[in-house]
């Protein structure tokens, strides 16, 4: 029997509910796919795990099991080669048994969200040869340690960010050939920008430094200050200042990621007295702030609470004071008001801010920010064409977004001050 979604049996069948012992071979593990099926088993049914670490896997869900389960939770890593087996096998009352062969790993994802698909095995004689297909790999893996958790701790940040990367050039690269997306369908009679801006940010050109690239760039530069201009009186208003030395960033691929410019913006934060008083030798543009960015396809308003490497003060302070409840739940209140269009994203994962439900499930996802390995941005994009980037609106498209931001700013900025103050 073929199953698309491994939850749908799972729950509606009360094979969770009535498993006795369950076995998992499986590629990857989260602590939501984790969460989901633990939270779901009697606490008498005993759990053998076994798992390579060739695809990302919470290095906190290895500690949390090796810390607080292993009563009845063994987990081994299998290490002799890739391993991307996803098998399920459930015993159930009266020497019942079911398994499941398919392509989800144990991740929320794999379990009831992403588009997998799974085979649903009753036949008494076939699950016994996965069971035993389960203990060849079972017994020739390596039962989880604290040495193991330690060291894929240290490179699971760096074997994130490389992940993070490439979902991003897959993304851009879906949405440039496979939706629909035509620039000759865009009208930029009236437009800021126009085609050529957006193409200079193209995948082909981010890491190269010609003089023909150059003049291209410092084409879009002279746009961006020109929007400098225009928004100087509103930003001084709202209490946010430019870098005097550095308005637009860098036009150098070697200043950017990876060595590829694939954007450029105008950023705006603490003034440069502000930060020689309360941190020396810092730049505007390594603590939080407020950016206007274009890139290849899109023109974007962002809050930047950090990028790699930056903003410690902040982003530690902010994962500190989101333990208080009244704190988290003013930030989730910010956060949501922004309504329809704005995103969260943070360790490569962006979130729409309506789905968040609650102060408590907006925590959990603020959790995974990592100072020094990833971005935590909050924002909008708007695409070429749109009404709102002509220019005649394009000014007061910016002010707007930045007058909501800046609600958020405050909330993150001035309790970091407080604390050095």
């Amino acid at each position: 029997m073929i199953v698309k979604k491994l939850a749908v049996p799972l729950i509606n069948e009360k094979l969770l509910a009535q498993a006795e012992h369950c076995y998992a071979a499986t590629a990857a593990l989260s602590e939501a796919g984790f969460d989901f099926i633990r939270s779901r088993i009697p606490p008498k049914c005993k759990m053998e795990i076994v798992t390579g670490l060739d695809i990302l896997t919470s290095p906190q869900v290895l500690r949390r099991i090796w810390r607080n389960y292993q009563d009845r939770i063994s987990l081994h890593i299998y290490t002799k080669n890739f391993f991307h087996a996803n098998v399920y096998i459930f015993d159930l009352p009266y020497r019942k048994a079911v398994a499941f062969v398919g392509s989800g790993n144990f991740t929320l994802e794999g379990i009831k969200d992403s588009e997998e698909l799974f085979y649903k095995i009753t036949d008494p004689k076939e699950i016994e040869a996965l069971k035993s297909w389960f203990v060849g790999y079972y017994e020739f893996s390596e039962p989880i340690t604290e040495t193991i958790i330690q060291e894929y701790e240290l490179i699971h940040p760096l074997m994130k960010q490389r992940e993070i990367a490439s979902r991003k050039e897959k993304k851009q690269f879906i949405e440039l050939t496979t939706t629909g997306f035509n620039w000759d369908a865009i009208k930029f009679k009236n437009q800021f920008f126009k085609k050529d801006d957006y193409l200079a940010f193209a995948t082909s050109k981010s890491p190269l430094n010609n003089a023909e690239i150059q003049a291209e760039r410092s084409a879009v530069q002279t746009k961006l200050l020109q929007l400098h201009e225009s928004l100087k009186d509103q930003i001084h208003k709202l209490k946010i200042w430019e870098d005097s030395t550095d308005i637009v960033s860098s036009l150098n691929p070697e200043h950017h990621a990876d060595q590829k410019l694939t954007s450029i913006w105008i950023c705006y934060g603490r003034s440069n007295a502000e930060l020689s008083k309360y941190y020396p030798e810092a730049r505007l543009n390594n603590f939080m702030n407020l950016q206007v960015v274009i890139s290849q396809k899109e023109v974007a308003i962002w809050l930047v609470v950090g990028k790699q490497r930056s903003s410690k003060e902040d982003r530690e302070y902010f994962k500190q004071q989101m333990i208080g409840e009244a704190y988290r739940n003013a930030f989730f209140t910010l956060l949501v008001g922004l309504g329809v269009g704005y995103w969260i994203e943070i360790a490569g994962d962006k979130i729409n801010v309506e789905t968040f439900q609650n102060a408590e499930s907006l925590w959990e996802f603020t959790k995974s920010d990592d100072w020094q390995y990833y971005d935590f941005i909050i924002g909008r994009t708007y695409s070429p064409g749109e009404f709102d980037l002509s220019t005649d609106t394009i000014t007061l498209t910016i002010t707007k977004n930045f007058d909501k931001l800046i609600l958020l700013y405050r909330h993150i900025k001035d309790s970091s001050l407080e604390k050095v103050n």
